[in-house]
């Protein structure tokens, strides 16, 4: 059987982030192949020095009122959360991923990498300069002369500079095959080193909402009919108007509020269930068993499209979310993107009427991307020694 080791951003506190190298790694196993996941620290010291010196992308300005509820919260709250939030999160990681050694940084992944007939960069902003800068540790640059290929990665932006176009350039030459998360990294790989490539779906969609529904099996951690709202603002800040969207659709569904997010509480209405410490199996549960869903984040429009959920996803007017923008496009939910400052939907637009369409074009963008796996694996398995 032959060895394939993944390498993606499975070591951080997003469930989306932890759920899709579980399933690459299990979709990988299911085609007849040993998999482990390359258990690389991100984000290390050498991504922390970085980050404090260059000014981020995006701010959230906060007004003052904000600030002071933060400060004051996060200083009774914020730590208890985050530690059990990162207790949870380990302790799926353990149960769910077949890892292997930590590599703590770039050094140690360099001197002494781990072998497998088959190298595989795994999905997520892998390849984003934005949290990578000049690590391409996720560009498999710690070994050579070995098959390589690159499944659903992103690279999170539309523009790169030609600074990182030519750090790029030849590490991407080395791979067999690559398939991209979105359509626009298909022809930014054409640009930068003239490959073909594909578009494939995120990996938690290779697996079904019946089989996510399987693996996190629980009786609903929230009672009767809810809304959830799974706002994030590291990228960009879709309040206010958030706040207003949200008591939109709670005026007109009469349903109660369930806030997933750790910051939630900071700024919304205090009527509203927070879940502040969430793990991925409470996370997929609300997500399951959720009768609306606002999200801001891709792989909150994943589930939702995956547990077929009626939902919309928010994004500022100025930030163009390429990664949401081509899976709702994809499967044909083009009308669930909202942008900061839309007029707000009449309820008769509040349900997905064509459900059963929207299904067949998941399934066929399900089966499509498998395909490209099993050949991908195939044609890099003839190539091993």
């Amino acid at each position: 059987m032959k060895t394939v080791g993944i390498i993606t951003i499975h070591g951080i506190c997003n469930f989306g982030s932890l759920l899709q190298a579980y399933a690459t790694q299990k979709v990988v196993e299911s085609l007849g192949y040993a998999p482990q996941i390359i258990n690389y620290k991100y984000p290390n010291d050498y991504h922390q020095k970085e980050s404090q010196k260059h000014s981020p992308y995006a701010r959230v300005n906060y007004s003052f009122f904000q600030r002071v509820r933060l400060a004051i919260y996060g200083r009774i709250l914020g730590k208890h959360n985050s530690d059990k939030r990162h207790a949870l999160y380990e302790k799926e990681r353990t149960a769910l991923l077949y890892l292997t050694e930590e590599y703590p940084n770039q050094a140690s992944l360099h001197s002494k990498p781990p072998l497998f007939d088959i190298y595989l960069t795994g999905s997520d902003q892998v390849w984003n300069p934005r949290y990578m800068y000049s690590d391409c540790t996720y560009m498999l640059n710690f070994i050579h002369n070995v098959p390589k290929i690159a499944y659903s990665a992103s690279f999170g932006t539309t523009n790169l500079t030609n600074e990182y176009k030519d750090l790029y350039k030849s590490l991407l030459n080395e791979y067999v095959s690559i398939s991209m998360r979105e359509q626009s990294g298909v022809g930014m790989i054409k640009a930068i080193c003239g490959k073909e490539s594909t578009c494939t779906c995120d990996p938690t969609l290779l697996l079904s909402g019946e089989e996510w529904a399987d693996l996190f099996g629980e009786k609903p951690l929230v009672n009767g009919e809810y809304i959830l709202c799974y706002i994030l603002t590291y990228t960009a800040n879709p309040y206010p108007y958030a706040s207003a969207f949200i008591s939109h659709i709670q005026t007109h569904l009469k349903k109660k509020v369930v806030i997933l997010d750790e910051l939630g509480r900071y700024w919304m209405d205090f009527r509203y269930k927070s879940f502040q410490s969430a793990g991925p199996r409470e996370i997929v549960n609300l997500f399951k068993n959720a009768a609306f869903i606002i999200s801001s984040s891709f792989h909150g429009a994943a589930f939702s499209i995956n547990f077929k959920k009626d939902f919309y996803s928010l994004f500022p007017a100025d930030v163009k979310d390429e990664r949401q923008e081509s899976l709702l496009k994809i499967v044909g939910a083009e009308d669930r993107f909202i942008h900061v400052g839309d007029p707000f939907p009449e309820p008769s637009a509040f349900r997905i009427c064509d459900w059963d369409s929207i299904s067949v074009k998941l399934a066929a963008y399900r089966q499509k991307s498998i395909d490209y796996l099993i050949k991908a694996l195939g044609d890099a398995a003839k190539l091993t020694k």
